[in-house]
């Protein structure tokens, strides 16, 4: 499948709109190393691994930012109205748990703190999982969930998630995008 058509994934949502960082950084004229020091604080990012975790200055963000773009596609989720970065989305390509010919989509999710509450992550998972039916490459989605974060583990099953297996401390849950 490669890595371009999550490149090319915009999902929008009644209040939001996620797509590739770049792309909506430019697009709102954000200052993207900015933008991921709010998101990612240490609040934020405690459920991480700990490589992850902590307090993100400009240079921080910047090495953050060319990590991961040299390893998979990252979504930012901005609103609708205010421009606002609310959320970050890492996503993953494996082989599909069904060994056919699709992909399995892993998803790892940050929530700007002050978006907490708010039924964001919900939506903007709820989003991935429609956008990832339209796709015919795509055979799952699945996200790790620590066992002392069950406000993520609610949000994957509203979203239809069921828990798969478990690696190490993360419980793995998985949504077929087939049925």
């Amino acid at each position: 499948m490669g890595h371009d058509s999550i490149l090319e994934c915009e999902l929008l949502t009644p209040r939001l709109v996620v797509a590739n960082w770049h792309q909506l950084a430019d697009r709102f004229g954000l200052d993207l190393a900015d933008t991921v020091g709010h998101i990612l604080t240490p609040t934020t990012t405690a459920q991480l691994p700990p490589v992850w975790q902590g307090v993100y200055d400009d240079e921080r963000a910047r090495a953050w930012i060319d990590d991961r773009d040299r390893e998979s596609p990252t979504l930012l989720a901005l609103e609708h109205g205010t421009g606002e970065a609310v959320g970050l989305l890492v996503l993953f390509e494996s082989r599909s748990a069904s060994h056919d010919e699709r992909v399995d989509i892993r998803v790892g999710y940050v929530i700007a703190e002050p978006a907490w509450g708010q039924g964001l992550a919900t939506e903007i998972v709820g989003a991935l999982v429609t956008w990832g039916r339209s796709q015919p490459n795509i055979g799952s989605v699945s996200a790790g969930v620590t066992e002392d974060n069950p406000a993520s583990e609610r949000v994957l099953v509203k979203n239809g998630f069921g828990r798969s297996d478990v690696e190490s401390a993360e419980r793995i849950y998985r949504r077929a995008l087939d049925d």
